[in-house]
């Protein structure tokens, strides 16, 4: 699923970087792929594909990496020619013929975009397992459990992937709220965390009570000037759209703090 999904990505990432060229927009050309090598390529795919502790990949796996590596050499030569070109060389004995600077662009294939977008939300749930951890001293080795209520009904594709990379010892999926447990969103999903023994608890709820007072007090702000008729009606409407953006974001995190205070107390 790891190929798949960076199959699809370099299909979505090539789209953007032609008409990028065709309107002579080369420094967004040039992020596109930047993004998609350090981001997608490096971060995500390589982490996927990454075998277990002292444990081979295997072949067919190892060749698409090596596949998708010269993929992005090609993107990337246009910036980067001459160490591109050494790259390519190291990969594998090539003659003149067979140089970077005279093989063959990628080709636009066809692509699931719905694949992109699953992957997307699993990058969200990664993240929060990833943040609780730092906030509360979990070291990685220690599985943890996760539990999800999805509501958004996300597709359970990705499902191994946020368990490898998230050191998930069990995943399971319920419909009521867990006590006693950490949460988080991510969209309407809501993903719960058990309270382990390492966590300080009383600590916890005094640093979640600080973060729902500040929220309150943003909240308010940006509802007082959704409230003035004068803003509202001379705002420019991406402005407008943005301050009730912040204040669903807003509702949404005051509902998931108390949610979590109320699995502490």
């Amino acid at each position: 699923m790891a190929i798949e999904w960076y199959e699809a990505k370099l299909q979505q990432t090539l789209l953007e970087i032609e008409d990028n060229f065709e309107k002579y927009r080369i420094s967004d050309a040039l992020m596109a792929i930047y993004k998609l090598v350090w981001d997608d390529f490096c971060s995500w795919f390589l982490e996927m594909i990454k075998p277990g502790y002292q444990q081979p990949i295997d072949s067919v796996t190892f060749a698409k990496a090596i596949e998708m590596l010269e993929n992005n050499m090609k993107l990337l030569h246009p910036f980067m020619p001459f160490l591109t070109e050494e790259i390519w060389q190291i990969i594998a004995e090539r003659n003149v013929e067979e140089a970077l600077i005279v093989s063959t662009w990628p080709e636009i294939k066809p692509f699931n975009a719905g694949l992109i977008s699953d992957f997307d939300n699993t990058i969200g749930v990664i993240s929060g397992i990833r943040t609780i951890r730092k906030d509360k001293n979990i070291p990685f080795k220690d599985a943890i459990e996760l539990k999800v209520i999805n509501n958004d009904k996300t597709s359970k594709y990705f499902d191994s992937v946020v368990t490898k990379l998230g050191n998930i010892s069990t995943l399971e999926f319920v419909s009521e709220k867990a006590d006693g447990a950490l949460s988080y969103r991510v969209n309407s999903n809501e993903y719960f965390i058990p309270i382990t023994g390492s966590i300080d608890v009383e600590a916890e709820v005094a640093k979640l009570t600080a973060e729902l007072i500040y929220t309150q007090g943003f909240l308010k702000s940006v509802q007082s000037k959704l409230a003035n008729e004068k803003f509202v009606a001379g705002a420019p409407e991406k402005v407008l759209a943005n301050e009730i953006q912040k204040e669903a974001d807003s509702l949404a995190k005051i509902a998931t703090i108390e949610q979590s205070l109320a699995g502490l107390k």
